[in-house]
């Protein structure tokens, strides 16, 4: 339990707005050869320098304390590549753990891909996180800045919701592209955005899943943590090409992990909510005016950072720090 409260103490630190502290460095780089799919990396590695900047903070989720363009590290660190939450999340909406696992000594790259506007494109974001990962990867591999920085031998995945089911799938999982299909039919394991689909009458037995069919793999990944990912029932045992560990960590509120799943399993009794940023004080009573769950900040500031501290617990553990 010591350890939860020291990263709940060092994760307020990063999350809270008073800038004088030190901060991980954050710097953006971003990828505008695909027109349709620009991607911005959000960038975080350790630094002592002070805090100058916050990231990810709107009114009602608190940023994230950063470093901007502080000195980048000059011996080869791990990597960790973050693809964070469901269709409609905003970003850099992962900032938090980003912070804290760039403070603990990795090079952290969050992954921001445009949000689908709509429910016929959302249905390519199934195969297109996976592919944002390996394009990420892409870039600091090709970046003069980075690829000399990162640690080969370390490059991590980490996910939560679709984008742990993304970091699975980067690791080698396969998705059953007619078990994903029939996600909103009823008798399977409820799809999370049906009825986002159902609302624009999209109908995912209609929809077009070769993409979904082709090698996503990603090889340089040597580990992959998923945070309650999404469509587990979807996945296809009989043809996973992984080769890498695997950790699964199921919060409370989502669908059970399967107890017969090859990769490690552990549960936390932390809820959905908590993998999301800090609450601002205002927050609470925003999402309650605008028709919005304000449970979704959890019951305190204090309850959601020693959540956020049993996560990065779990996830350093699993990688053998961070």
């Amino acid at each position: 339990m010591k350890s939860v409260r020291a990263f709940a103490l060092a994760i307020a630190v990063i999350a809270a707005p008073h800038l004088a502290h030190a901060a991980p460095g954050y710097t953006p780089l971003n990828d505008e050869s695909r027109k349709d799919r620009p991607l911005t990396l959000s960038i975080w590695y350790p630094s002592n320098d002070a805090a100058s900047q916050e990231i990810g903070g709107n009114a009602v989720f608190a940023g994230t304390a950063a470093a901007i363009n502080a000195a980048v590290p000059t011996q080869p660190l791990p990597l960790i590549v973050v693809s964070h939450g469901g269709l409609r999340s905003a970003e850099d909406s992962g900032a938090w753990l980003s912070a804290a696992l760039a403070q603990a000594g990795a090079i952290v790259v969050e992954v921001n891909a445009p949000r689908p506007q709509s429910a016929s494109a959302a249905t390519r974001e199934i195969w297109g996180r996976p592919q944002d990962i390996s394009r990420a990867l892409d870039m600091m591999m090709n970046s003069p800045t980075w690829k000399d920085r990162i640690d080969q031998r370390r490059i991590s995945t980490v996910g939560f919701a679709l984008g742990g089911t993304a970091a699975l799938m980067g690791a080698g999982e396969k998705m059953n592209a007619d078990l994903y299909a029939q996600s909103c039919a009823s008798g399977h394991a409820p799809n999370p955005d049906c009825a986002w689909y159902a609302a624009q009458d999209v109908d995912l037995a209609t929809v077009d899943f070769t993409p979904l069919q082709q090698p996503l793999r990603d090889s340089r990944i040597t580990s992959a943590i998923a945070i309650a990912p999404e469509y587990l029932a979807a996945l296809d045992p009989e043809t996973s090409t992984r080769n890498v560990p695997v950790l699964l960590i199921s919060l409370s509120g989502d669908a059970a992990l399967p107890t017969d799943a090859s990769p490690d399993t552990l549960a936390l009794n932390v809820t959905l909510s908590d993998a999301f940023a800090v609450c601002t004080e205002a927050g609470p009573e925003i999402l309650r005016e605008d028709g919005g769950d304000e449970m979704l900040c959890g019951q305190s500031q204090a309850s959601r950072l020693a959540a956020h501290g049993a996560m990065v617990t779990a996830i350093r553990r699993f990688l053998g720090d961070p």
